[in-house]
This record gives structure tokens, sequence and C-alpha cells, in this order.
């Protein structure tokens, strides 16, 4: 469907897959990176998840509106809010279920789509908060990237073609997903790649305030080094999975052991209980709850497990 986005002047698609076998687990809304590189490489996440699968385009690529620059704003924080839309969009359609009397689903992001869903969820008021949040291959620090990225490519002799062998992509032939995304007419071209978000790196205050599971997905060879993801280690709830011998699209590389570990975090909430005792905190409190706001939550956790996460 195309979703009315900036009071209806430009119009974002989205896209929804149910699997195949019966579920009644939360959908993921899937945030895609680039920018400018449009959902289609994320979309093996449907063969890799047993859940309901959200995706949607930025504006100016893939099959959303492409105004000009002139005409309407190319920024993460233009993007953030037509997240917010989006998401008010998917609700409307009851592609996001209501549980307990708030929306119930999980937000994953990949390379740039994790810095917008982190924005989104900091820095932007009405987005609802997911029961989980998925950093892919996200840098915490654009400028450490870039650096890392320009010792990385130094020690390849500069050959670019070599980079992208080693650090982007390490398979031969190109995954069709990944074709796809990449295809004449597909990537954006007003707003489209790191240089374009160059300065940026997650607040200090913003990564104070995030209270929810986080799961941060690495790869060893990963042009995202863990150094340039070393400010996602002050969030108060996460966890960190570094996968052996993939990089920057280990989903296309490693699809069963990626879309076993986000399966994991989910099942980990639920098995620690903790899904039933935040529901019942938020049906009983009296506190407001809101982003942003710190609130005390106990938790009671089965013994041994309590290490899972940072809590």
């Amino acid at each position: 469907m195309m979703v009315p986005v900036r009071h209806g002047s430009s119009r974002l698609w989205a896209g929804y897959h149910l699997p195949t076998a019966s579920t009644d687990s939360l959908p993921l809304l899937v945030c895609h990176g680039g920018p400018g590189v449009p959902s289609d490489y994320l979309f093996p996440l449907i063969g890799s998840l047993n859940r309901p699968v959200m995706f949607f385009d930025q504006l100016g690529c893939g099959r959303s509106d492409r105004p000009s620059p002139e005409v309407q704003e190319y920024s993460i924080a233009a993007s953030a809010q037509d997240l917010v839309e989006v998401i008010e969009a998917l609700l409307a359609k009851e592609w996001i279920p209501m549980r307990d009397g708030r929306p119930a689903y999980h937000l994953y992001g990949q390379s740039f789509g994790g810095i917008l869903a982190f924005e989104a969820l900091t820095a932007v008021d009405g987005l609802p908060v997911p029961r989980s949040l998925t950093l892919s291959n996200v840098p915490s620090s654009v400028p450490l990237l870039l650096e890392d990225v320009a010792c990385l490519l130094a020690d390849l002799g500069g050959d670019s073609a070599r980079f992208e062998a080693t650090h982007v992509c390490r398979m031969t032939p190109r995954p069709a997903a990944l074709l796809a995304a990449y295809a004449p007419g597909n990537p954006g071209s007003h707003w489209r790649g790191v240089d374009v978000i160059a300065d940026w790196c997650a607040p200090e205050l913003s990564l104070a305030s995030l209270h929810l599971p986080v799961l941060l997905v690495a790869a060893e060879h990963d042009f995202v080094t863990l150094r340039s993801m070393e400010g996602w280690q002050k969030l108060a709830q996460q966890r960190l999975v570094v996968i052996p011998d993939a990089a920057h699209h280990v989903l296309l590389e490693r699809p069963e052991a990626y879309g076993a570990h986000l399966e994991e975090l989910a099942g980990t909430l639920n098995g620690l209980g903790v899904a039933a005792q935040v529901r019942e905190w938020l049906r009983t409190t009296r506190d407001r709850p809101r982003l942003g706001k710190a609130l005390s939550l106990p938790l009671e956790l089965p013994e041994g497990r309590a290490s899972e996460f940072l809590l």
C-alpha cells in the first residue's frame, strides 16, 4: 500500500508478509539502510522468521515517491517523522495489532535503518515503543566508522573491489535480493550514502533514555566495526551478537544463524516472563509512562537468567 506522509504531500510504499505457518508472534517492522537503498535486500528476512514482517521504502527510493530536495526535506529528522506516520498507518490497517491497550510489534533497523529507528524512538514524539529493537550492522558513530573504513581500504591497497568482496558482501555471485536493491532506478539519488550522515553520533542523553531490550548484531568482517558500534554498549538493556565469517550483508550470507538470533530475542523475553510482567505493570501503574521518562519497573527473573540482559 501507499502511505501518505507530510500532510499528504508524499507517499511511501509499505508491504506486509504473512508466514505460511499460522503464528501468534508479533510482527517485525523493518527499516532499510542507505540512505536511499530500498528494502529489497532485506526481503529474505521473511524466509528466516516465523512471524509477520512489514517493510517500507523511505522517501526518495524504491517504490516510494521521489520529490526533489527543493520540494521535500531529506534528513534524519524528517525520515524519523515519516516512520511515525508509517506506524500510524500500519496500526490503522491492523498490520500492527493492539495488545493490552498498546501497539504490539518489534522494530528492526539495518545499517542506516538502525540510526533511523533509534532517532525515531528517542527524538520524535508519538512513536509507539516496540517490544524490542534490533540494530543490525549499525554504527553509533559515523565519524569513527569513516575512520575505520579508510583504514580497511588502505589495508587492501585502496582496491575498492576487494573492499566490497571482503567487507560488504562475501558471496559470489551476489545474492539476487542485493542485486534487486541496486538495480537501475531502485536506489535514490537525492539523498544517498554515508556522506549525507557523516557527522552523526548517537547522543549520550538519547542512549540513556532508551529502556527496552536491544539486540546488537555485528559481523566479523563488516566495515561497520565493533569500534564504531561501541556507543551502543551504553544502552541499558542490550545484547551483542557477532556472527563469524560474514560481512555487512550478514543476513544474506548467514540467513539461518541470523534469523535464529532475531527469534531468540523474542523467545528470551517470553521465557523470562518479562512480557507478561510489563503488560500487567502498564495496566495497573499510576505513573504516566512516556518516551524519555525514567520509571522504576521491578522484574522478577528466573534464577540464572538475569545475566542474559544488562538490566
